[in-house]
């Protein structure tokens, strides 16, 4: 006789995507497992998030919230200058300008800017001068910084507003790295437009390039990055919340389908485990991939059980948990649960977040391991 495994898919699943993932883990069983049966169990379409109000919730939403979508990129682009100062200045697309080029007058402009007098005068105000002189000749005797500079196209004017700012985000750095209290933005603005006077000005009419490539790419997607990431959040939230709805539909597909095993992922892997530790069930043996139900229990955030309590006599004492070092989503049973989770170990060779839904091509390491576990 067939036996039946009902899959129990992850967060944010919806429709076409739950049909091409259940088609590939049925094509898998029949390869590995041809003893076995997959089912379906999709909660996502039943259960899952979704925007009730049409998104009047968030701002923007429809409209795309231009002003915001600006403040964002600006935002993102001091999160990134803050990782690599440089970096503006790396992906310019300054031309040459039609005589010399000014990357080599606009450093040594910045030489000359350890005695920046507006720039000290700010300094000083925020009880901050001291450092700078160093900062600037630690700066200045840097090959990396002297052959990005040197080599910029533009005209001063263009120059003088990125190179101030992969000054202003290196010195920030330097304070971080010094224990130093750090500046607010509107004063990190300020010390930008006093640096830039000092290394050329600004001119009319100069196009933000950078900014405007991160505004370009947050502005049309406010609705579709909500769009994209809402559903997996949102499931997470609304689970926690009502959580009794979808173990009560797991339990109804799995007498429906008369499975003997569970195979769930992510989300799935925590409502299932909480549905088998809410009473008697007809399963045998449970897997998991990629999922935190583990760190749920250690956190007390697990419905079922509080910390502590471990598992009822009567959840099933075969669990196979998978987790990959690379899958962040992804966590260990075995400690938590001695003696019922078994952990496996697997590397699917991606990196996060595609390592989470990496699992189910993984023939060399996921399917067999099944294989020898199930009966």
């Amino acid at each position: 006789m067939t036996r039946k495994i009902l899959f129990v898919h992850g967060t944010g699943v919806r429709g076409a995507s739950f049909d091409r993932t259940l088609s590939l883990i049925a094509a898998k069983v029949r390869q590995h497992l041809p003893r076995y049966e997959v089912v379906g169990c999709n909660w996502g379409d039943a259960f899952g998030a979704r925007l009730n109000a049409h998104g009047c919730s968030i701002p923007g939403y429809s409209s795309g919230a231009a002003a915001g979508a600006v403040e964002a990129a600006a935002m993102a682009r001091w999160t990134l200058l803050s990782e690599d100062p440089l970096l503006e200045l790396r992906v310019t697309d300054l031309a040459a300008p039609l005589g010399p080029p000014q990357g080599p007058v606009v450093w040594q402009l910045l030489a000359d800017a350890a005695e920046a007098p507006a720039a000290l005068a700010l300094l000083s105000t925020w009880g901050l001068a001291a450092p700078w002189p160093a900062f600037i000749g630690a700066l200045v005797a840097d090959p990396t910084w002297a052959g990005t500079i040197r080599l910029l196209g533009g005209t001063r004017a263009q120059l003088s507003a990125p190179v101030s700012r992969a000054v202003v985000a290196a010195f920030l750095g330097w304070l971080r790295r010094a224990g130093e209290p750090g500046i607010t933005g509107a004063q990190r603005d300020e010390l930008v437009l006093a640096l830039q006077a000092a290394l050329g000005g600004a001119a009319l009419g100069v196009r933000d390039w950078f900014l405007g490539k991160l505004t370009d790419f947050a502005l049309p997607r406010r609705t579709a990055l909500n769009d994209r990431t809402g559903a997996a959040l949102g499931d997470i939230l609304r689970y926690q919340a009502r959580g009794e709805v979808l173990r009560n539909f797991i339990g109804d597909q799995a007498a429906r389908s008369g499975a003997n095993v569970i195979l769930a992922h992510s989300l799935g892997g925590i409502a299932a485990v909480d549905w088998l530790a809410s009473g008697a069930r007809q399963i045998e043996a449970l897997v998991t991939v990629g999922s935190q139900a583990p760190y749920f229990y250690e956190i007390d955030a697990l419905a079922s059980r509080p910390f502590g309590a471990g598992l009822p006599e009567f959840f099933p004492r075969r669990w196979l948990n998978f987790y990959d070092p690379r899958d962040f989503l992804s966590y260990a049973g075995r400690e938590l649960f001695p003696g019922i989770a078994r952990d496996v170990v697997v590397d699917n060779g991606q990196p996060f977040p595609e390592s989470h839904g990496a699992y189910w091509r993984n023939d060399a390491e996921v399917w067999p391991e099944i294989d020898r576990f199930l009966p």
